[in-house]
């Protein structure tokens, strides 16, 4: 299954609960300056949440957002147990 580099975020968050952006970053394959517009387009959503905790900002899923990545999540590992 691919999935959006969107997708990638909200099931990394599903994965470590809270996470800075450079930890995002690291664990979805993409630059900082990506992953900080992504978050924030994410945010508008209503998916995600930011903390300011200095010096960084701590990202975490909303209800909404864990409500996607664990539907995301299921249907990847699905997918996957078809793939021969």
């Amino acid at each position: 299954m691919f999935l959006t580099v969107k997708q990638k975020i909200l099931l990394t968050l599903l994965e470590y609960s809270q996470l800075q952006n450079n930890e995002i970053a690291k664990h979805v394959g993409i630059t900082e300056q990506w992953c900080s517009k992504t978050l924030a387009n994410l945010h508008m959503e209503g998916l995600i949440e930011s903390e300011l905790k200095p010096p960084r900002k701590i990202n975490k899923l909303t209800n909404k957002g864990a409500e996607i990545a664990k539907s995301l999540k299921e249907i990847s590992q699905k997918t996957e147990a078809k793939t021969p």
